[in-house]
């Protein structure tokens, strides 16, 4: 059977526009997971930052951290952040200091913030948001050094964040 060069013209394009249609998906799914992590950053994280700075300047009193009290001390800080004026922002879930970041095509990540008054650390973040708010942070990624440091977490596959304010 002889192929004709109309079936292999055919054959070709079809094969460019397949490449054209995944390349154009791939870009755009990088392009709305570019925009969740920018949204994360700066509708979660420089608020908190700004809150606490202001709380801070306020003369704001800070809860007693145990060190397993997580969940209680943040809520007795968010009372206490709102009761001197300086509510903590606000969050996409029910407390105002857990954040969900869902990108296409990775797993959830619940994130935790835990604030002190001269730092924020952040639980569950997955190693693809550390490296991008390292880089907005502190221009280079690096984990030991700069105003945005971190570690592996107890679990292997998330880290734990600290934001030196």
């Amino acid at each position: 059977m002889c192929v004709t060069g109309r079936a292999v013209d055919k054959i070709a394009s079809y094969v460019v526009y397949a490449g054209f249609s995944i390349f154009a998906l791939w870009a755009g799914i990088k392009l709305v997971n570019h925009s969740l992590d920018t949204k994360f950053y700066k509708d979660f994280v420089v608020p908190w930052d700004l809150a606490v700075c202001t709380y801070n300047r306020q003369g704001g009193l800070w809860p007693e951290f145990s060190g397993g009290n997580h969940v209680e001390y943040m809520d007795r800080l968010a009372q206490w952040m709102q009761e001197r004026g300086s509510p903590p922002p606000s969050s996409n879930t029910e407390r105002a200091y857990v954040y969900r970041l869902k990108r296409l095509g990775h797993p959830k990540e619940h994130i935790f913030l835990l604030s002190f008054s001269h730092r924020m650390v952040l639980y569950g973040i997955s190693e693809k948001t550390f490296t991008k708010m390292d880089t907005w942070i502190d221009g280079r990624v690096n984990d030991k050094k700069g105003l945005f440091i971190g570690r592996l977490s107890k679990d292997g596959v998330t880290r734990i964040g600290e934001l030196q304010l």
